[in-house]
């Protein structure tokens, strides 16, 4: 008896490869940056509000810190 033989990859078996490696660092990214805002929250929150006896910050506002702080001091997209 023959058997029958499709061609292709089977469907448990998938390879992403250039764009799925993109994805995958996108995604780390995304999941990194998340993560630092929390730590950024937190450090501020536990050091900045009693040496100068400011407000607790929130998680976006720590968020925006970073952003704004990877604007200045980082390389976002541009050569120098």
């Amino acid at each position: 008896m023959n058997s029958i033989q499709f061609g292709g990859p089977s469907p448990t078996s998938f390879d992403f490869g250039l764009m799925g490696g993109m994805f995958s660092m996108l995604l780390v990214w995304i999941v990194l940056l998340f993560v630092l805002s929390g730590v950024l929250m937190w450090l501020w929150n536990i050091t900045i509000i009693r040496i100068f006896n400011i407000r607790e910050i929130t998680y976006w506002e720590a968020f925006r810190l970073l952003i704004i702080a990877a604007i200045l001091f980082g390389k976002i997209g541009f050569n120098r």
